[in-house]
């Protein structure tokens, strides 16, 4: 077991007896999911609203509710794949919900970065052009990585399939 998945157990408390009934971890595992969910729904609609109804301070706030939801969802998704789901491999994502979380996380970006320019840029685009000469090809750089990072593990998973199907055939005859 790696440390990640020790501390996420720990941070998670999955090692307490209430995880011995199967139908209580059930229950619990699938409310913890709605929470989740509701959290991040809540998240983003606050996120999208902030910037337009609080101004700076709620720009601010919103940058930081994306980061704290972001870091979430990047830690349910490496807990998730430690204990071998992938999500882009076992789910639909051309859905109107994931459509919809889309268009509310451009509305946050969009939104606090119009307020902030707004308030802090005084017109003046150097800064935020500089930030998005690197910024740019540095997110191009991860999302390439990314994909490639997640090709390897389909390459990988179809492979030791191919190897169990092949030992069953072969343990067949």
């Amino acid at each position: 077991m790696s440390a990640f998945v020790k501390a996420a157990r720990f941070v998670g408390d999955l090692d307490d007896e209430f995880y011995a009934d199967e139908l209580q971890r059930d229950a619990w595992n699938e409310a913890s999911a709605v929470g989740f969910q509701s959290l991040l729904w809540i998240g983003l609609i606050t996120g999208a609203v902030l910037p337009w109804a609080a101004g700076v301070t709620g720009a601010w706030v919103a940058l930081g509710i994306f980061v704290a939801l972001t870091s979430v969802s990047f830690v349910v998704l490496a807990y998730s794949r430690a204990r071998g789901i992938d999500m882009y491999t076992s789910q639909e994502f051309r859905r109107a919900r994931i459509a919809f979380a889309g268009v509310l996380t451009v509305l946050t970006g969009c939104g606090s970065m119009v307020r902030l320019l707004a308030h802090y840029g005084d017109g003046d685009l150097g800064p935020v052009a500089f930030g998005a000469a690197i910024g740019a090809p540095l997110g191009l750089a991860v999302a390439v990585v990314g994909i490639k990072m997640h090709q390897r593990r389909q390459r990988r998973i179809e492979r030791a399939a191919e190897v169990a199907e092949q030992q069953a055939f072969d343990s067949d005859e």
